[in-house]
């Protein structure tokens, strides 16, 4: 007999079964059969929390191993067939002989040809006389007799010189210090020339433009507005297709404004409470450091420093200083080639160039003719067409043909109903048999049951 479930006799994907025990009516504050907790996560028993530091003993557990894996718990084994080779047919061999001519069979033929004779040279010929040969490294390089190099090798000790240090450079030697008076600045003054003549201001635009009246500027009169006699059609599109319904009001999807609220005591009752447990815990042993010990014997202080470097018996080093510089009653020659080439001139200040502020007008009479007056004549037109469609739609008095190629080519199919959607009524052709403790409730064809009966 076979028992389909919810979620294995729905064909259209929105039934499932509620996995909740003995249905959802009466008994919705039941907690859901399946969850990930209960299919992932199984009850063990609990055990008291060993400490983490490892016994140097070895203990062994008395408790066999449990070999169940998820894979062994929810694949079953099943009975697997072995799989039925196909034979092949058997080999027919060709009837006939098989024809093993060839092109190359046909075209190269074997040919009779005689044996190719050994090629053999005569061997090499000896002169009698001997040879004497006398190359060119040998001519030209001959051993030669060398002596050994001394090496050079340098004394330890320095000699000084008995002379004694005179201390003169070749700066202090070659550059000797005159007396010279200080060098005049070739800066210039910075008084600037100023002239006694007064300013000319005359330009030549002050000079040929002469100033003259100009006439009152022509203004064109101002239109008068006329207003449109004809009436305003506030007639639209919207006015006139578009009219006033009277619509229902639509219902507020907004839930209640009062929040659940229950009469029972709150469970404060969590995992963590339940599975774990405070345990006593021990302080941890703290190490003790070694204690530091001084090593036997002295310690030896000499280093290679203080035992070969010691101290020498020598000399204070002189002060080597310049001597004085001596002042020398000598006129210091002054002349450069800038000084000699190059020569002051009198120069006078350039005058300012400003420009007039009186205006002096042209004597001239003003044409008052431009070229947008002489070029543009103003041309007498009507009012502009208004190219705006008429407010009237388009009717026509035809009844209206709603023949499509829907209507014409597509028929009617009867759709089956979903099997799981006629439970529990008349159309059912499932009979409601048992559920398991996950929720799941399982049906069975109506033909079995009256088989069963």
């Amino acid at each position: 007999m076979t028992k389909l479930c919810i979620c294995q006799m729905c064909t259209c994907g929105h039934h499932r079964c509620p996995h909740r025990p003995w249905g959802i009516l009466g008994k919705g504050e039941q907690p859901c059969a399946v969850t990930e907790y209960k299919n992932e996560y199984r009850a063990h028993d609990a055990v008291r929390t060993l400490p983490f530091k490892p016994d140097n003993e070895y203990k062994g557990a008395n408790v066999p191993i449990n070999d169940e894996t998820t894979h062994k718990a929810d694949y079953i084994r099943h009975p697997v067939e072995r799989h039925q080779g196909h034979q092949h047919e058997p080999y027919k061999a060709p009837e006939g002989e098989m024809d093993t001519l060839t092109s190359y069979k046909r075209e190269f033929v074997q040919k009779q040809g005689e044996k190719a004779q050994a090629i053999r040279h005569d061997g090499a010929r000896r002169e009698p006389a001997t040879f004497e040969g006398n190359p060119t490294y040998k001519s030209d390089y001959r051993p030669w007799e060398l002596s050994r190099t001394a090496p050079i090798r340098h004394d330890g000790g320095y000699v000084g010189s008995n002379d004694p240090f005179q201390g003169n450079t070749t700066y202090v030697q070659d550059f000797k210090r005159h007396n010279q008076s200080p060098v005049k600045p070739i800066r210039p003054d910075n008084a600037a020339l100023q002239s006694t003549d007064p300013f000319n201001d005359r330009t030549g635009y002050r000079e040929d433009y002469v100033k003259h009246d100009l006439p009152a500027k022509y203004s064109r009169p101002k239109d008068e507005y006329q207003t449109n006699k004809v009436p305003l059609d506030s007639m639209t599109t919207m006015r006139r297709d578009f009219t006033a319904k009277d619509p229902e009001k639509a219902r507020s999807f907004k839930p209640e404004g009062g929040g659940f609220r229950s009469e029972a005591p709150f469970d404060d009752d969590t995992t963590h409470k339940n599975d774990y447990k405070r345990w006593e815990v021990q302080p941890n042993l703290v190490k003790k450091d070694n204690e530091w010990r001084p090593p036997l014997g002295e310690m030896d202080l000499s280093t290679n420093y203080n035992s070969e470097f010691t101290s020498k018996p020598a000399q204070r080093a002189m002060a080597i200083r310049p001597a004085s510089r001596k002042k020398i009653d000598s006129k210091f020659e002054g002349d450069t080639t800038y000084g000699q080439d190059f020569r002051k001139w009198p120069g006078d200040r350039r005058t300012p160039l400003k420009g007039q502020n009186e205006y002096t007008g042209s004597n001239a009479p003003f044409e008052g003719q431009s070229t947008y007056k002489g070029h543009y004549i103003p041309q007498q037109g009507g009012p502009a067409q208004s190219f705006k469609p008429d407010g009237l739609a388009y009717r026509s008095d035809q009844p209206f043909d709603g023949s499509t190629l829907y209507r014409t080519e597509y028929t009617q199919k009867e759709i089956e109903p979903c099997p799981a959607a006629l439970l529990e009524t008349k159309r059912a052709n499932f009979v409601y048999q048992t559920e398991d403790d996950k929720g799941h409730k399982y049906y069975a064809p109506s033909n079995q049951k009256s088989i069963l009966a």
